[in-house]
């Protein structure tokens, strides 16, 4: 999306220690070559709408839940994993095919901005993927519905609920049907900033952000209070005309358990981070103390949000990727699909098996390289 000796040096560092020959970056999803057998969904989404406007999604069932409370609006639900088969960095096709289709139209986007627009992942949370069950029948990977404020559905359910290209005829009707739901449920007088529509947790938080293509904002503070009262600043932020659908959100006590580089970090402030191309990693393009998020977070996030490099990924790219360097990415809880469970017990019995014949040819390389014993012997005077 941005031009320039800026985008050459962040991929680099984005990507540095992975074996990326094969991964387009910086070029339109349109335009790069869908794998044998795919599609529109094998595809990373478009970058923006023509406005650069995008929906700021709530990441979690009890957030997006509590505001539809405090709001009255409808709830827009949306499900999916940030991984396909065990490969992260790429939300699963039927997520994908989703975004590609419907949720990145510029009129769907703009008629999202009556309801409170949830989206969960899926595999993550014993109690959302309850909450799915029971609104669905059954524990799919990918879930669309359109819901009453009370989380009851306000619209029919049609086929599995996988899309709302069972629910409407096009976006057009859909549009449609938004806006006479919305007037159903008109907004209550409400005062005050919806929460910072956090992930379950920070590794989930990198995930998401490398499959969204966005940078990670990741609060940091070891007690809860001072936590959430970090997160309503950056709150404030999040729902900013110019920033909203800009950023994922994590919250954490501290970075401990994070693979970032990028010099000093804060025990408590805001860390904007760069994934990497599978979210296991990161990068920390600005570190901002607590002390100083009132002065200075806005200009950072602004700043990295316009630096922040959008990169064409494909689900054969990422997957040779992952093999490549033994990426495989566990899930919270067990994956429900029985097909969806073989072709990751699949791969990371293909990843154990890669790796383990990279460590012995190492050690082969290893050992050819020491003296042979007899020829010193030999040579000896």
């Amino acid at each position: 999306m941005h031009n320039g000796p800026a985008m050459h040096h962040s991929i680099h560092n984005l990507l540095a220690g992975l074996t990326v020959a094969s991964l387009a970056v910086s070029t339109p999803a349109s335009a790069q070559r869908a794998p044998r057998g795919g599609g529109p969904e094998a595809r990373t989404a478009p970058a923006t709408t023509r406005d650069g406007a995008t929906i700021q999604w709530f990441a979690t069932l009890e957030r997006g839940l509590a505001e539809a409370k405090r709001t009255g609006k409808p709830i827009l639900l949306v499900s999916g994993a940030p991984h396909c088969a065990g490969v992260s960095g790429m939300w699963c096709p039927g997520k994908v095919k989703i975004d590609n289709g419907w949720l990145l139209k510029d009129e769907i986007v703009a008629a999202s901005r009556d309801f409170v627009c949830i989206r969960l992942t899926s595999y993550e949370s014993a109690e959302e993927a309850a909450f799915v069950t029971r609104l669905q029948g059954n524990p799919v990977n990918t879930v669309f519905a359109i819901l009453a404020p009370d989380a009851q559905p306000a619209i029919a359910m049609k086929g599995l609920g996988r899309g709302p290209g069972e629910l409407f005829a096009d976006t057009a009707d859909m549009v449609r049907q938004m806006g006479e739901i919305a007037a159903r449920y008109p907004a209550k007088k409400s005062t005050g900033t919806p929460a910072l529509p956090v992930t379950l947790d920070a590794r989930l938080g990198l995930a998401v952000a490398s499959a969204d293509l966005q940078p990670l904002a990741l609060v940091i503070a070891d007690g809860a209070k001072e936590r959430e009262a970090l997160e309503a600043k950056v709150a404030e932020l999040a729902w900013s005309p110019d920033l909203r659908g800009r950023f994922v959100y994590a919250s954490a006590a501290s970075t401990t358990d994070l693979a970032l580089e990028g010099g000093a970090r804060p025990s408590s402030g805001v860390l904007l981070v760069e994934p990497d191309v599978f979210g296991i990693k990161g990068r920390i393009v600005a570190a901002i103390a607590a002390d100083d998020v009132d002065r200075q977070l806005g200009k950072a996030m602004r700043e990295a949000s316009t630096a922040h490099v959008r990169m064409a990924k494909s689900r054969e790219e990422l997957k040779r990727l992952a093999l490549a360097n033994g990426v495989f990415f566990e899930t919270g809880i067990p994956v429900s699909g029985r097909k969806e469970a073989e072709d990751r017990a699949k791969f990371k019995a293909q990843v154990e098996e890669a790796k383990k014949a990279r460590d012995e040819a190492a050690k082969a390389r290893e050992a050819a390289s020491k003296p042979q014993a007899g020829n010193d012997a030999a040579g000896a005077p």
